[in-house]
């Protein structure tokens, strides 16, 4: 082969390696371009959901702690929980506002200018919450940010671009979806904790441990919050149910009073008048009662209250609720009274289970009750002249009673009946003591 010859064609290898060489730069700057490109709206779009989710998370934060600043209307402490937003979460704007729309704090950081024009094109997200209070919206907590930290964020990915080489990218991409799901990762386990916290209100939740030392002191910080919440959450279930004990039951008998039994009467009535089903309700009160308080004493006369309320809160509970009125009178709601069942037989077995003996001490009770009945719809066609015929029945029935000479009477032992006529009880009377034999 003579020597032009092969020139020639070791000046074609050396055009086609450097073809080669040019086609596979181009292609590798094509692929950095491609990844480059794909890597910083992948970032771009990363970032702005993660942001969304952040400030989602500290608006979620501010607006439990937020809510009896709001209800005192209390412009100071609303002040400092905005103020307590660390400034590198890149908040600027926030504001709470109360159920009206009126300001009751307002941190307004935004840039004027062309920091405030690129801020915008890379977009502040901005979101809003409501901060409810037992299912009642009080008020309103807006949160804007987020360009900042993103601005040095992508800045950071242009400089890595514009500097980076083909396996620089890739080493950087594999290390960053290595180190992004290990930063994720705990964050989003936070998020779902949160998430857990606000929907289902499960605060026996914690965040899991990390073994980054930044995300781990959050978590610490994190689950110490949420034992102050679920601290705070079960003292006011206590003491909303101790409120409510207090309106709706009575202290003495543990049964329900007035204003808890007028809603339940309503609610049979509105079952008899859908089913087409029958009510009974029994008025009754004790007879001479004010004479057990005034010859044995309140003590007595409390622990007679407790023993017919216990009865009556144990006699076919299934079918009645009892409630006491006031003073010595309760009510027993039956329901659904049978179409063959005679209130008549029911007011006689509701009359043996009261009046039966109470011992108390070495003093034996022999309780009597006046007890009216009326039914429903059969005599009443409302409720308020539902309950007037059972009161109408009982002040009947307590007549009837006293003309027959039913009252509540009472015998003890020789030494009681000693003891009782030396005592200084008011009103007593020693002969209305008899021996038991």
């Amino acid at each position: 082969m003579s020597q032009p010859l092969r020139a020639r064609k070791k000046l074609s290898a050396t055009a086609s390696a450097a073809h080669i060489g040019r086609a596979l730069l181009s292609i590798s700057a094509l692929a950095i371009v491609v990844v480059g490109t794909g890597a910083f709206l992948l970032s771009y779009h990363f970032l702005h959901q993660q942001t969304e989710r952040h400030l989602r998370t500290l608006i979620s934060f501010a607006a439990s702690e937020s809510r009896s600043a709001i209800v005192f209307r209390d412009t100071k402490t609303a002040t400092e929980i905005l103020q307590s937003i660390p400034g590198d979460e890149g908040i600027t704007f926030a504001e709470i506002r109360d159920a009206s729309g009126v300001v009751l704090a307002r941190i307004d950081g935004r840039a004027d200018g062309w920091v405030g024009r690129l801020s915008g094109w890379v977009g502040d997200e901005r979101v809003r919450q409501e901060v409810v209070e037992e299912g009642r919206r009080i008020g309103d907590i807006v949160l804007e940010g987020g360009s900042e930290p993103m601005l040095r964020t992508l800045g950071g990915l242009l400089a890595w671009f514009g500097f980076g080489t083909l396996l620089i990218a890739a080493s950087a991409l594999a290390l960053a979806r290595k180190y992004t799901r290990r930063f994720t990762q705990p964050i989003w386990q936070l998020h779902e904790v949160v998430k857990q916290l606000i929907e289902g209100r499960d605060f026996s939740r914690r965040a899991p441990p990390s073994s980054l030392t930044e995300v781990e002191d959050l978590r610490c910080e994190f689950n110490a919050l949420l034992d102050e919440i679920s601290l705070r959450d079960h003292l006011l279930t206590q003491s909303n149910a101790a409120l409510r004990r207090v309106a709706y039951i009575d202290a003495l008998t543990g049964l329900p009073n007035r204003a808890m039994f007028e809603p339940a009467l309503q609610a049979t009535i509105d079952a008899c008048n859908r089913d087409r089903t029958r009510a009974c309700l029994f008025y009754l009160d004790i007879d001479a009662f004010k004479s057990v308080n005034d010859n044995l004493g309140h003590a007595v006369g409390d622990e007679l209250l407790s023993r017919i309320a216990a009865r009556l809160r144990n006699w076919r509970p299934q079918e009645t609720t009892a409630t006491r009125i006031g003073g010595d009178e309760f009510v027993v709601l039956f329901s659904p009274l049978a179409a063959n069942a005679d209130p008549e037989n029911i007011l006689a077995e509701l009359h043996a289970e009261l009046e039966a003996p109470i011992r108390h001490g070495d003093l034996v009770l022999h309780p009597s009750t006046s007890i009216g009945v009326a039914v429903y719809p059969d005599a009443a066609r409302s409720i308020d002249e539902f309950v007037h015929l059972a009161d109408q029945s009982m002040y009947a029935a307590k007549g009837r009673r006293r003309e027959q000479g039913h009252v509540t009477r009472w015998n003890a032992d020789a030494a009681a009946a000693k003891q009782a006529a030396n005592s200084d009880w008011i009103g007593i009377d020693p002969g209305a003591i008899q021996q038991v034999e």
